[in-house]
């Protein structure tokens, strides 16, 4: 029997056998209970584009006013490229070059 102990981060990590023990355990529930009909099943009754809508709404609910704060005075949102009338690819390489 190996030493070898799983999930060391734990204050009481597994072993090897019960690690094994629980994989068995886990693949014998997911073999009887899940067939390719009761799969296709699960995903037609939680992917559907209405679920998918809504799950999409509350994400974008979450996320607005998120992210970084816009700062007036940054370079992009001065976008000095469209003023010179250059792509902004071009501008970052002449600013690289020492061109502007």
């Amino acid at each position: 029997m190996s030493n070898r102990l799983y999930n060391v981060q734990f204050p009481v990590p597994l072993s090897e056998p019960e690690v094994k023990a629980i994989a068995k355990s886990v693949a014998k529930w997911t073999h009887r209970r899940f067939t390719e009909k009761a799969f296709a099943e699960y995903v037609a009754r939680t992917h559907s584009p209405e679920i998918q809508a809504i799950r999409g709404a509350r994400g974008g609910l979450m996320s607005k006013g998120g992210g970084r704060p816009i700062i007036a005075t940054s370079i992009e949102q001065l976008k000095p490229w469209e003023t010179l009338g250059i792509s902004r690819r071009t501008y970052y390489y002449h600013k690289k070059k020492g061109f502007l």
